[in-house]
Order: C-alpha cells, then structure tokens, then sequence
C-alpha cells in the first residue's frame, strides 16, 4: 500500500526534461525565420500551412538542438494580431518536453496556475503529440510537450521544409543549444513570478556564483533564477532596482515590450571565437565593447591565477566579454535587438566552470566606460593647453 502511494505521488510530481522549442509571434513569419536562417545559421526544418481553422502560418528553423518557430496571422482578427499590436515581435511561448503531462498539469492546477489549453491530442502518420499550455509572466505561456509517442520531423501538421541555398554559402555558426532564457517582470513582481515555477513546475531555486555580489548600484536590477531538476533548463528572472542609471533594462523592457516578457535567449557554443567570427561573416549585428574594457580585464587576469585558453585579442577581435573567479570563467557576447521595438536580443555563451549569467560584466563595462569617458575629458584639457601656449 505504501509503495503505490509513493508511486502515486511520483506521478503527480511530473518534471521538465528539457527546452522543446520557442515560439515568436511576428509581423513575418516568413522573413523573420529567413533572417535567422541567414544571419544566425539556422536551417530550415518545416511549414505548417494555414487554414480556415487556423489562419497561422508557421515557420520552423533549428540548429543543433535549438528550434525557433514563427507564427504569423492570415487573417486581422485574433489573439495573434491582438498581442502583436501591443507588444510587436516577440517571443509567445517557451515551450518544455516533459516526462509526466497528466501529472505535471494536475500540479499546476493544484497551484492555481492558469491553463490556457488543457491536455491535447494532435496527430498524424507519423504518432502522436500530447501537450497543454499554461500562462506565466506578461502575455506568455509555457507549452508542455510529450512527444515520446511521435517520431515526425517535428510535429503533427509541419511539412518539410527545403534547404537554404545560403547555407551552402556561409560559415556554420555551431550554436548548439538553450542555456538559458532571461525574462524580465513588471516593478515588485519577481519573487511571485519566481515561486510560480517552484509551485506549478517542480522546479526550484538556482543559486549561481553573481548572486555573491552586491551589483545594483552597476546592474540595476534584481535577480532571481529557477532550474529543472536535471539542471537542463535554466530560467532567469530580472525585476528593476535603484542603481546609478536614473531607470534599469528591466524597465525600459517593459515599458517597450508593454508588460512582462522574454528580455533574450541564450544560445551555447563551444567555441565562442569562431562562432562570433562566422556569424559577423553572416551580417550579424552584434554589440561591440569601449577598448578600455579589454584594458580592464587584462589587469584584472594579470592579479589572477585563472588560465584564459582564449586571447584578450581574439575577445577584443570578435567583441566577447568574460566574467571569471578563481575557479572558471564563462565567455559571452551579444546582438543587437532583432525586432523594431528595443525588446528581445540574442546572447552568444560560452561556459569554463562557470554558471554564472555575467553579472560581474555589467560593472566592468560601466568602469570601462567611466575610463574611456575620463581619459577623453583629460585628453580635451590637454589639448586646450597646447591651444592656450
């Protein structure tokens, strides 16, 4: 008798394995995948049409393990054209496979988390799909995915897509998977937002090495971070905080985005260098750093045992920035924002014990600038002396 209870609440528990996909609702579904296909690497992988009964159009792309899908409305009216004109482009869905659906879903009704759409069935030649959607932060949902029943190319519905000639063309970007996805809550909403994955997803706090410093007055922002149970799937959350700038990125995302939102997503590789080089040969926009941080950090590794296999020249080449202790460092460089509106961004990272997000980098850039704007104001003096004799 003791056994079946166990059993029974074993399978009430439920967990997520690991990022199925992202959802992106856009203007273009069309282009928009096309661009990350050109500029990021991604290959086209499958089409679902639109119909009567679903005026959508999707667009699916992958690389390695990451796979993106963008949806577009056929038609003015409904939920998608409705979330578009108040938000813009931006990611709808972050969706999870997991291992129990009928169980993870009872919890989070249990936990009084809204399901959006209950346990469904779609299916074709090739198995079946179960899955359910839940509503977290701002206008976004969670899709819950057991496809351990279906061996299609992706899901039910999708058709296969053709090559990209351009591929054929371009350096490979080698972006393998989802480290992590960032979101970022409306003022005083973060420890709710939180515990909401704790209470409906069985997931639990994550404690890494940037929570050790007290960042506000650089980050402006407050932190907290959840992780699955076999650390696969790694959500950070930020909310704003009273720092040196007069309004924090947490903010400036909401007030753009209109709520609560997925501020970037985190791709892995393994070879950041490369990867940064490949994807500025593909026409990436990528952000670039003032000379003075790279000054920065070659004193600072100068004063650490750390070994860096990397150069400071290749970082400084390919606009990479690293945050390190004693024990590791991680390597990680960013886009520009990819839509109209200044909302979503892309993170390239790269891991060498380390598990931290880069909090440390918002305080050596902020110092690198100081510098830069110090040595400019101490250059101006010197010049109007030279005038002046």
């Amino acid at each position: 008798m003791t056994n079946s209870k166990n059993k029974a609440q074993k399978r009430y528990e439920g967990k997520v394995l690991n990022f199925d996909h992202l959802v992106f609702w856009v203007a273009n579904a069309k282009t928009a995948s096309s661009y990350f296909v050109t500029r990021f690497g991604f290959k086209p992988l499958a089409v679902r049409e639109a119909s009567e009964s679903r005026p959508v159009i999707s667009y699916a792309v992958r690389s390695n393990k990451i796979t993106i899908i963008f949806e577009s409305p056929t038609k003015e009216d409904g939920e998608i054209s409705v979330d578009l004109a108040a938000h813009g482009d931006f990611v709808k869905d972050v969706a999870f496979e997991v291992n129990d659906l009928d169980g993870l879903v009872s919890r989070a009704k249990a936990g009084g988390a809204e399901v959006v759409k209950n346990i469904t069935e779609e299916k074709d030649n090739d198995g079946v799909v179960r899955y359910a959607v839940l509503r977290t932060y701002g206008d976004n949902t969670h899709t819950l995915i057991d496809r351990s029943k279906y061996n299609g190319i992706f899901l039910p519905g999708y058709q296969p897509s053709e090559e990209d000639p351009l591929n054929g063309l371009l350096p490979a970007t080698n972006l393998m998977f989802i480290d992590h996805v960032e979101g970022n809550m409306a003022d005083g909403t973060l420890e709710d937002s939180a515990f909401w994955y704790e209470k409906n997803l069985n997931m639990h706090r994550f404690w890494c090495v940037d929570y050790k410093h007290d960042l506000v007055p650089y980050s402006c922002i407050n932190s907290a971070s959840v992780i699955n149970e076999d650390e696969t799937v790694l959500l950070s959350l930020n909310e704003s905080a009273k720092g040196l700038r007069p309004t924090s990125k947490a903010s400036e995302f909401v007030k753009s985005l209109g709520s609560s939102g997925v501020e970037h997503v985190a791709f892995y590789t393994d070879d950041i260098v490369s990867t940064m080089r490949d994807l500025k040969a593909r026409g990436a926009d990528i952000l670039t750093w003032p000379p003075t941080y790279y000054d920065l950090i070659r004193e600072k590794l100068a004063d650490s045992s750390l070994h860096v296999a990397e150069s400071i020249d290749e970082l400084q080449q390919q606009n990479v920035l690293i945050d390190f202790d004693e024990r590791g460092y991680m390597l990680q460089a960013f886009t520009k924002h990819v839509q109209p509106r200044p909302t979503l961004f892309i993170e390239i990272l790269q891991r060498r014990n380390h598990r931290g997000f880069g909090a440390m980098n918002y305080k050596w850039v902020f110092e690198a600038i100081e510098r830069l704007e110090s040595t400019k104001e101490k250059n101006v003096k010197e010049e109007e002396k030279t005038e002046a004799a």
